[in-house]
């Protein structure tokens, strides 16, 4: 993974992001290959993005002018990722054991994304300062900001698609723009939703699980929470294509079989057991599909500590990841990119 770190407005972030990209060679993985649907979907979302995020879209024309590419058909590709181009197979626990809280996420993905996939530590000059995970760039699939809220989604395949925020860019925003859960919540119930997805939050005071599609959002909180790439909830089913994902209802039961069980184990160490397939299927994906569990990360919320396996977490260790707490106690003087 590249670990950028990025300090400005959001323009000059995204013209030094272009300018990496373009100096690294970086393969844009279906830029060039939007259907007529998918480039007319991306245009009206992106008309969306910037009513409600244009430091976003400043950021996204930034990157664009790096690369020196067009900007409406970049913005486009971006606004369909997570919603009308490749198929996700994530995974995600939550937990509030005793007031400790934790929430654990896989990235699952056509082990290609490894070459541009990246964990970037934004410090823009207005909002928040926050850890981003992305397989793309300006959005991203999971994260934690300086405030302790931390937020992931997971791919459902919606029936209808409406123009709006797809599950990725509503991470990003909630990252820079949002405090707690509430706030999260908040923002999850106003915005345009452009696609099917579930949505994980977690702050010091608990967990949020939302169930998302252009009709409906329905939200769940509790002590525990697991999300594959299906929805739960029977009044949910009616907006979802049913099909398994990448063994999503076998990764379902895993998750949801054990949320009682290892009350013994620390919350941490009981959710990397999850992640990491020490409980049943979740990342041991058939070499055949092409498909693999690219990265996986621990948020303890409550310690405000970050763990991250840069690859499948049977095989690499999760290692925790103090550029957001160097942040929390200015011991971090660095604000060039990265490697």
């Amino acid at each position: 993974m590249y670990h950028p770190r990025f300090q400005g407005d959001h323009y000059t972030i995204g013209l030094k992001y272009g300018s990496l990209l373009r100096k690294n060679n970086i393969t844009l993985f279906g830029y060039d290959k939007l259907d007529y649907f998918q480039f007319e979907y991306g245009v009206q979302s992106e008309k969306i993005l910037k009513q409600h995020f244009p430091e976003a879209c400043a950021e996204i024309r930034g990157i664009a002018d790096g690369l020196c590419l067009p900007y409406k058909i970049f913005s486009a590709w971006l606004l369909c990722i997570s919603v009308c181009m490749e198929v996700q197979g994530c995974s995600m626990v939550a937990l509030n054991r005793n007031g400790h809280v934790v929430f654990g996420r896989n990235n699952d993905l056509s082990p290609i994304f490894r070459k541009i996939s990246n964990s970037a530590l934004y410090r823009p000059e207005r909002g928040n300062s926050f850890i981003a995970n992305s397989s793309a760039f300006v959005c991203a699939e999971e994260g934690i900001n300086e405030k302790g809220l931390a937020i992931g989604m997971t791919y459902v395949w919606a029936k209808k698609l409406n123009p709006g925020f797809n599950s990725m860019f509503l991470v990003r925003y909630i990252l820079e723009k949002c405090a707690t859960v509430a706030e999260g919540i908040d923002v999850i119930k106003n915005v345009p939703i452009g696609g099917a997805f579930h949505l994980f939050l977690a702050d010091t005071n608990g967990i949020m699980h939302a169930e998302c599609c252009p009709e409906k959002v329905l939200i769940h909180q509790g002590n525990f929470a697991f999300a594959s790439n299906h929805f739960i909830s029977d009044e949910m089913k009616e907006y979802e294509e049913p099909k398994d994902l990448f063994h999503s209802y076998e990764r379902y039961q895993t998750g949801t079989s054990h949320q009682g069980s290892d009350v013994n184990c620390s919350p941490v160490e009981f959710a990397k057991s999850i992640l990491s397939g020490k409980k049943g299927f979740m990342c041991q994906y058939n070499k055949n599909l092409n498909f693999d569990t690219v990265w996986s990360s621990v948020f303890d919320v409550s310690n405000q500590i970050i763990l991250r396996s840069e690859g499948n977490p049977l095989k690499s260790k999760y290692k925790e990841d103090i550029r957001l707490k160097k942040y929390y106690t200015g011991q971090d003087h660095e604000h060039n990119l990265g490697s």
